[in-house]
Order: structure tokens, then sequence, then C-alpha cells
């Protein structure tokens, strides 16, 4: 009898992750229903969504996991501050994205030979903004760390998109990631 109530649990568990796969619906990170408010970028008119339990990371914590004068403009944060997504706006107007994209590949990997760049993508934004893509693993302070990097054309510029979490997770966030990804959007 125990065996068919787990069978009943699992289903429902099922049906409810089905109602949630979009921004609006929100989505799961595992067992986690993510939902989302959306932000803009300071000085800028970059808006996308991020999950609501973020905040923005204290200067004294970023100054801990970022040390280098090349840290993120702008992180937003999870509350233990594991989960992160960061920002900078480049000042390229016409740039190649794909030849940025893999500038930004050869820098990592001169800076750490271990870094094995898993997977690259061209694709668009729901906008229709250009974005180049790429993941690896890394390593940080609390141990090893997933990276995804987006790069997207925007009107005058481009957004820098890193996004990182314990390696661990990665699986649980890819859909988030993904969906937020997509939906970066600026006002014209």
């Amino acid at each position: 009898m125990d065996y068919y109530d787990e069978e009943l649990l699992e289903a429902r568990r099922e049906q409810e992750r089905k109602k949630h796969t979009t921004i609006e619906s929100g989505i799961y990170a595992g067992d986690t229903l993510i939902q989302f408010v959306h932000i803009t970028l300071p000085n800028s008119k970059i808006h996308l969504p991020l999950p609501e339990h973020f905040v923005t990371m204290p200067e004294t914590i970023k100054e801990i996991k970022y040390p280098s004068k090349f840290a993120p403009d702008f992180i937003m944060t999870s509350l233990d501050s594991m989960i992160n997504f960061s920002f900078n706006i480049l000042d390229e107007k016409n740039g190649d994205i794909k030849a940025m994209g893999n500038q930004f590949q050869k820098i990592l990997v001169n800076l750490n030979p271990a870094i094995n760049i898993k997977s690259h993508d061209v694709m668009r934004t729901s906008q229709g903004n250009e974005m180049y893509c790429f993941e690896y693993d890394g390593y940080l302070l609390d141990g090893q760390s997933f990276n995804h990097v987006s790069l997207v054309k925007m009107q005058k510029s481009v957004l820098h998109c890193i996004f990182s979490c314990p390696a661990c997770d990665s699986d649980k966030w890819r859909g988030v990631l993904e969906q937020v990804v997509l939906t970066i959007e600026e006002d014209v």
C-alpha cells in the first residue's frame, strides 16, 4: 500500500511541476519553486527577470568572492551567496558577439589552463538580440562552480552576463537560467 501512495505523491508533484515552466508562472529549480521579479540594470534601459528572493550582493561579500578589480559591476545573489547572476555593460557598439565570446574563452583558459569550455552557441533573445553563450566549470573559494556566460548585443552596448552556482546544482538551475537570458530586453 505504501508503494501506491508514493506513486500517487510523485504523480501529483509532476503535475504541479508542469504548471510552473515559465517566468510568469514560476519555474522549479530542483524542488524549489522560483518566482520572478523584473529588474532594470542600474544606469541602463536593460531589464530582465530574476528570482524574487535574490538580493544585490553586499560590497563586503563581493570583495571576498570577487577579489579582482575586474569584478562584475552588478551582482544579484541568493541569500546564501552561492547562486549569482552578475552583469557588466560593455561599451561595444558594433562588436562581433562570437569573436568577443571566443576572446573571453581564451582569457579564461590563459588565466587557468584547467578550465574546460563545455559548450557554446549563438542564439537570439525573445526580443531578437544576438547572443553568444558558453559554459565552463570553475573553482572559487567555496568549491567547484558551474558558470554560464552570455554576451548579448544591445542597441549601443553588449551585456555581459555570468551565472554561477555550485557545480552540483547546475542541472537544477538550467531551466531558470535559460528563461532568464532569453527574456533579456532593452527599451528602445
